[in-house]
């Protein structure tokens, strides 16, 4: 590591430039490739055209993105971190959207466009990092478990007027069959499990009596470092935020405004999926969505649209690869033998893709004016079922999916528009309004951050 404002020596790459060995590690590494006409010519023929078009457009959409901003607090104390995470949810009125240009002209109403920038929600949560005890906690790791919990049960991510539905409320529900069997101060098995309620958010350790926490269960502290970057600990936290925020307001729907949740669209930037530790929760979301469209199909109502649309990604690397071979208007579900054979080039190591983090499926989907897409849709079943290569099989069963395929595919080709490389309107919103950017926003925090810890 250099001296801080060392410059590194202009040679310094020529010894691994000259190394054999380097060289021959290169030549033994095998890696995907873009595909040549005749791979492009194959995978393209193993796409059908895409369903869609019944003119049954939700009345409106919701889309939500969320960004971090991890930096040292001080320049003398760069070990010294607060982590800043923002998600921001957009509200789409499709009449108002529609309405946005006059009948017969091609330009928009800027005022109508601002009015559209204003229906936006965002959601900030303000998390200790590496040297920061909060709460006056007695280490980092416990002043983060508290953060978490008082960033979840906090009144303003209520979806409820009456301060109900919070967060915490759906982790809580989700959690009914996630016990918590550690405990989180003392690092070892407890002697009996702690079920948390809505009741009984807090328990103390049966153990050594110290409090634990109904976020506990996502075990987000347990990568939380004392002195090193929780940059990835707040990414992991940003991932479980997001989709318990988009939960919430569709569980809060559900109970209250079921006719209007059937009308609805929810669009989630990234695959329908969790990850690291939290990663469980996928399978209760799952389960709980299913729940939710039988409801409403009991009341002879739709089911809502639930979408995840990726920016990135191998699938979207893939799908950008392939893009000139591919018909205007065509799909593919990426089944496991596909994603093994032209995404990630080697056999995955569980039975099938995503089986411990997906609760969606990934379609390949390209519009007739020529964007490529990776749509997600949630998995049209209760629970994955205990033998994995059954459920392989039956994820891309497209019958299984209904209309909801060609409803989605509607819903990307309304709102499709070129101001970003395969982009839709109501994620590009969204992340307006949820990213932090480096300079002025980076700096603004900066200085909130010093000032606020300054004694």
């Amino acid at each position: 590591m250099p001296y801080k404002g060392q410059q590194a020596g202009k040679g310094g790459h020529s010894d691994i430039v000259k190394n054999p060995d380097v060289a021959g590690f290169l030549r033994n590494c095998q890696y995907i490739k873009e595909p040549s006409d005749e791979e492009g010519k194959e995978v393209a023929g193993e796409y059908n055209p895409a369903p869609g078009g019944n003119d049954a457009l939700p009345f409106k959409v919701a889309a939500s993105d969320a960004s971090t901003y991890n930096e040292p607090v001080n320049g003398k104390f760069p070990s010294t971190q607060i982590g800043y995470v923002k998600v921001s949810i957009v509200l789409i009125d499709m009449a108002k959207f529609e309405a946005l240009s006059a009948p017969g002209l091609r330009y928009v109403d800027p005022f109508k466009v601002a009015a559209m920038h204003r229906n936006a929600d965002g959601f900030a949560f303000t998390l200790p990092g590496s040297n920061v005890r909060y709460g006056g906690e007695k280490s980092v790791r416990d002043g983060f478990r508290r953060a978490v919990f008082d960033q979840f049960s906090d009144a303003r991510t209520a979806f409820d007027r009456s301060g109900g539905y919070r967060v915490l409320d759906t982790l809580v529900l989700l959690s009914q069959n996630h016990s918590l069997r550690k405990c989180p101060v003392e690092v070892k098995d407890l002697s009996e499990p702690v079920q948390f309620t809505d009741t009984a958010p807090t328990f103390p350790c049966p153990d050594c009596g110290a409090t634990l926490y109904a976020t506990d269960v996502l075990s987000l502290h347990e990568e939380i470092s004392d002195f090193g970057s929780n940059a990835t600990v707040m990414t992991r936290f940003m991932n479980v935020a997001e989709h318990l925020m988009l939960a919430t307001l569709v569980r809060m729907l559900a109970d209250k405004a079921p006719a209007t949740l059937a009308k609805m669209a929810f669009v989630i930037d990234g695959p329908l999926a969790l990850f690291g530790r939290p990663a469980w929760i996928h399978k209760p979301l799952m389960a709980m969505y299913h729940d939710i469209n039988q409801r409403l199909e009991g009341l002879r109502l739709a089911s809502p649209l639930i979408i995840g649309l990726q920016k990135d990604g191998q699938v979207m690397e893939h799908a950008r690869s392939i893009h000139r071979f591919l018909a205007p208007n065509s799909y593919r579900p990426v089944d496991d033998a596909y994603r093994e054979k032209w995404i990630t080039g080697s056999p995955s190591e569980a039975a099938t893709h995503g089986s411990e983090t997906y609760y969606g499926q990934d379609f390949i989907f390209k519009t007739e004016h020529g964007g490529a897409f990776c749509v997600g849709l949630p998995y049209p079943m209760k629970e994955k079922g205990g033998d994995d290569k059954v459920f392989s099989v039956k994820k891309t069963e497209v019958a299984r999916y209904g209309d909801t395929i060609g409803r989605a595919f509607d819903v990307v080709r309304e709102f499709e528009f070129d101001l970003y490389e395969n982009s839709i309107i109501p994620v590009a919103l969204a992340h307006r309004h949820a990213s932090i950017s480096l300079v002025p926003g980076g700096k603004v925090l900066d200085l909130v951050t010093r000032a606020g810890l300054a004694t």
